[in-house]
């Protein structure tokens, strides 16, 4: 018997624009390296293990142009890289942040812990 998958989950199109993926994968073809992508997923992957400190050091300094900025990148990073949701994801935080509603932000990325974790394990798998 099959087993429904869960409601909240994403699915793997979702996760990752391939056709950004193919690109990166032909460029790292291209230049003789395996470790083009890699590279830059574990670049991401710190970028988000860090983003939630800074983003509060922004707040707590009273800059909230610093945490505007701060999912304005990783949203650029994460469409670059074909991680799509994770790009909409930032979107939605860099909106929240730039109205000034940095709890719904940091509520936001807080929510998002299996959003990211797929998002990475498909880059990784891709």
């Amino acid at each position: 018997m099959a087993t429904m998958p869960a409601m909240n989950a994403p699915a793997p199109a979702a996760l990752l624009d391939r056709k950004c993926v193919d690109e990166l994968r032909y460029i790292e073809r291209a230049a003789g390296r395996d470790d083009f992508l890699s590279g830059f997923i574990r670049a991401l992957e710190q970028n988000l293990a860090d983003f939630s400190a800074a983003f509060g050091e922004c707040i707590a300094r009273g800059d909230g142009g610093g945490a505007t900025r701060a999912a304005h990148t990783l949203k650029g990073a994460c469409r670059q890289l074909g991680a799509r949701a994770l790009g909409d994801l930032f979107a939605d935080i860099e909106a929240s942040a730039k109205a000034g509603d940095y709890a719904e932000a940091k509520r936001r990325f807080d929510a998002a812990a299996g959003l990211i974790a797929q998002s990475l394990q498909a880059l990784k798998r891709a």
